[in-house]
């Protein structure tokens, strides 16, 4: 009891602080570039002086490759490199100039008003603080003068806008997501010290909430007596809201913890069979596809690479060439071969709504319609119908992860209602309900323990004579 009171006092305004800022996030996204955002941010690639690929090895084999523009000029982005397609020389870091010219592109795209000031050289801050970013820094961050006041980030690596947050974002950031995951870039900065913050006060949070059910429990009385609870006021309100809220209190911090996988319990052995169906390729072939789009003309702001069963093929704005730049639409029948690679299956099919496991969810939505190839070890690949590659992959620890953290921290197991208003209303109830039984034990435990203070402080007052 007395452990419990006292762990509440300060675990109890964490998990209040959980409950208020998961309120937030029901709304509230952290901000990100997504790849179809960067890529409506790009002008049509300018194949004027194109293309020149260097002294790179023919037979090197490539896994991922896309031709766009940076800042006038054709690039080829490709395993992590940049190589200026005007020169043949690869790109390690661009100009500022460059780079403003990038964060113009993509302000007009998306309709930033206003103009870059004088950018601003960083490594690291608040919105760039993931290990995502690790491979872009440094950055250029351009403060643009529009109404929201948005800032557009500039990798001085590879000349890719990596991050844009406005100052309305930046707000609602920090009454969300920030103080939800414990995000403050002092703390997350330091991965390895922010994960054991993380798990270690999650593993409080459970046993205060433990110790809190079964105080509540041993004190629930409806068999004896008119009354349900021995207590009155305050704390019969805390006992009542605790004892009925608190397996959902429970349910949350726990899946909370599961979203960190913990000492790695679900980790995903890999699986190399995805990368039957699409292959690698070698660079030889992509300079010939590429250098075929440019004969061809072809208008497209991002051409990638797409190859499936061996073959290159490329994709210009979502439509599919071949290695020669000829339409190349991809045939039911090679779309069903293709997955056919993976083995033997359960089932195989186009899906055009969402299922359990390939979903709308609060980080963003499922592409459709997919191709569903369901194998015999129940392992589930989503590829994308227009050219064949993978879209997701869900083994055992992916659907361990997707009912222990998405479907209870969020408790969208009921596809009907997944992310719509009755959903919306019922995580607000919920949570309020939840931290009502929270901020009660926590001012009960602070008005007690100032209380025995002053009863410890009387004990030890010296006796005047």
């Amino acid at each position: 009891m007395v452990l419990h009171r006292y762990v509440g006092i300060v675990m109890g305004l964490l998990m209040l602080l959980w409950f208020l800022s998961g309120i937030v996030m029901l709304f509230v996204h952290w901000p990100e570039v997504t790849d179809e955002e960067r890529a409506a941010g790009l002008p049509p690639v300018a194949w004027g002086q194109c293309c020149v690929f260097g002294d790179i090895q023919e037979v090197i084999q490539v896994e991922r490759a896309t031709v766009e523009d940076l800042a006038g000029r054709s690039v080829l982005r490709f395993d992590n490199q940049v190589l200026d397609l005007t020169t043949g020389q690869p790109i390690h870091r661009i100009s500022s100039d460059q780079a403003a010219r990038v964060a113009q592109a993509y302000a007009t795209a998306h309709g930033i008003g206003g103009k870059p000031g004088t950018p601003e050289a960083i490594a690291r801050d608040q919105w760039t603080v993931t290990g995502y970013f690790n491979k872009r820094r440094p950055f250029y961050l351009f403060h643009f003068d529009d109404p929201a006041r948005t800032d557009i980030y500039v990798s001085a690596h590879t000349g890719a806008v990596s991050q844009v947050v406005n100052a309305r974002e930046k707000v609602l950031n920090w009454l969300g997501p920030i103080p939800h995951w414990l995000y403050p870039e002092v703390l997350r900065a330091d991965v390895k010290l922010w994960a054991q913050v993380v798990n270690w006060t999650s593993l409080v949070g459970i046993f205060l909430t433990v110790t809190g059910l079964y105080l509540g429990v041993i004190s629930w009385r409806p068999w004896g007596g008119k009354r349900v609870t021995p207590y009155r006021g305050l704390m019969a309100w805390h006992h009542l809201t605790g004892l009925f809220a608190g397996i959902l209190t429970l349910t949350w911090v726990a899946s909370g913890l599961v979203s960190m996988n913990p000492w790695g319990f679900l980790d995903s052995p890999g699986d190399p069979r995805g990368e039957q169906v699409t292959g690698a390729f070698a660079f030889g072939d992509l300079r010939e596809a590429v250098t075929a789009a440019r004969v061809q003309g072809v208008t497209a702001r991002q051409i990638t690479a797409a190859p499936l069963g061996g073959t290159l093929y490329l994709m210009a704005d979502g439509v599919r060439l071949d290695a020669q730049a000829r339409p190349a639409v991809l045939a039911p029948k090679d779309l069903a071969a293709a997955a056919g690679r993976l083995g033997p299956a359960l089932s195989a099919g186009l899906i055009t709504q969402p299922d359990a496991y390939y979903y709308d969810g609060h980080d963003g939505q499922a592409k459709l319609p997919a191709y569903r190839v369901e194998l015999q070890d129940k392992v589930r690949f989503y590829l994308d119908p227009a050219s064949g590659q993978v879209l997701a992959q869900v083994d055992g620890p992916g659907r361990a992860f997707r009912w222990l953290f998405t479907g209870l921290h969020r408790l969208d197991v009921i596809n009907g209602l997944r992310g719509g208003a009755p959903w919306y209303v019922a995580m607000v109830v919920l949570l309020v309900f939840a931290g009502a039984g929270v901020a009660t034990g926590v001012w009960l435990g602070w008005r007690r323990a100032k209380s025995d203070l002053g009863q410890l402080t009387k004990r030890k007052a010296p006796k005047l004579r």
